[in-house]
C-alpha cells in the first residue's frame, strides 16, 4: 500500500470513529433523558440537523400531547319557553279587561286609575296565568273562545 492510500484509509478511519463517537454520545443521551416517547419526539424536532421531513413527522406526532383537546366549558342549562298565547285569546281577554274598567258615571267613560278596580285588572306577567285571573275577577269560566261570543275554530253546523 502506498503513502497516499494509506493517508486516505487513515482518514476515512478518523471520519468513520468520530461519526461513531457522536453516535454512541446521543445514544447515551437518550438513554439517560426522560426516555418518553414524546420527549423523543420533541427532541428530534427541535434538532436543526435533522431533515425537515423527519422534523415535521415528529412536530405532527408529538402536537397531541402538547396541546390538550378542546372540552365543553360548562354544560348549558336550556329551558324552553311556554308557547305564546294565541293573539284572539289575548284580543278576547283584553276585551274583557276594557268592558270591566268602563264605567258611565266617570268621565271618559273609563274608571280612573286609583280605582281599586282598575288595580285589580293588572294582568300577571305570566300570560298563562291571564286567562284564570280573568275567570276570578268575573266569575265566570271563560276559556276558549275568540272574543265574539262564538267558539274558536272547527265546523259550526
Amino acid at each position: 500500500m502506498t503513502d497516499p492510500e494509506k493517508a486516505e484509509y487513515e482518514d476515512m478511519v478518523r471520519l468513520l470513529t468520530t461519526k461513531c463517537e457522536e453516535l454512541a454520545a446521543e445514544n447515551a443521551r437518550l438513554r439517560n433523558s426522560e426516555n418518553t416517547a414524546h420527549s423523543v419526539l420533541r427532541e428530534v424536532y427541535n434538532d436543526p440537523s435533522a431533515s425537515p421531513h423527519v422534523r415535521v413527522l415528529a412536530a405532527k406526532a408529538a402536537i397531541s400531547h402538547e396541546s390538550a383537546p378542546l372540552k365543553p366549558v360548562a354544560q348549558l342549562e336550556l329551558k324552553a319557553e311556554p308557547a305564546p298565547m294565541p293573539l284572539a285569546e289575548k284580543v278576547r281577554l283584553q276585551r274583557m279587561r276594557a268592558d270591566a274598567l268602563r264605567s258611565p258615571h266617570h268621565p271618559g267613560g273609563i274608571l280612573p286609575p286609583d280605582d281599586p278596580r282598575v288595580r285589580a285588572w293588572v294582568w300577571p306577567e305570566d300570560e298563562s296565568k291571564w286567562a284564570e285571573h280573568a275567570a276570578r275577577l268575573t266569575g265566570q269560566n271563560i276559556s276558549g273562545g275568540n272574543g265574539d261570543n262564538s267558539s274558536s275554530g272547527g265546523d259550526q253546523s
